[in-house]
């Protein structure tokens, strides 16, 4: 079970920049990143860095934004009842340029130490270089699928929660 939590406030501020990739191992799923800042009712501000095209939401807004750990997964803005789960519209990609690589030079130093020595050794590390990435990608995308429902429902619950009356409510609440 994940451990989200909600907080639930006006929108300060949202900034848009674009991403320029640095180095030749940084991929981004979007060309653009956002700065959300939000003030909550009870006055602590909170920011959040979202790789997304997508912003449901404009400075003073009330929204209500869904954490998994310390990043924001789904943003549910309470005046037009627009919602976003950022992990289905803007998901992490399912490999990485340096794993290919990784493959790649691990397959023919496998070849070539089968070349020269022989043997079994040789064969398992070209073996698990071509099965490597495949499973890495497969479970990558089984993690993916299992937290975009569990996100989904988390949202719901928080937005909930929200709508219930409450005396006293703390900066950050889970979801239960």
């Amino acid at each position: 079970m994940r451990d989200f939590r909600w907080v639930c406030g006006q929108v300060a501020e949202v900034q848009r920049f674009i991403n320029v990739p640095r180095r030749w191992c940084e991929q981004y799923p979007a060309r653009e990143r956002r700065e959300l800042w939000i003030t909550s009712d009870q006055g602590p501000e909170f920011k959040f860095v979202v790789h997304t095209t997508v912003m449901p939401a404009r400075r003073g807004h009330r929204v209500l934004a869904l954490l998994m750990g310390r990043e924001l997964v789904a943003l549910h803005n309470l005046q037009t009842k627009a919602s976003v789960n950022y992990l289905r519209s803007d998901p992490p990609l399912l490999s990485r340029r340096w794993e290919v690589v990784a493959a790649v030079l691990g397959a023919i130093g496998g070849i070539a130490a089968f070349a020269v020595v022989g043997g079994v050794v040789p064969l398992a590390v070209i073996a698990a270089s071509l099965i490597g990435i495949p499973g890495a990608v497969a479970m990558r995308w089984l993690a993916r699928s299992l937290a975009k429902r569990a996100t989904d429902r988390a949202l719901i619950e928080a937005v909930r929660q929200a709508a219930a009356p409450a005396p006293e409510r703390q900066t950050l609440r889970r979801v239960k």
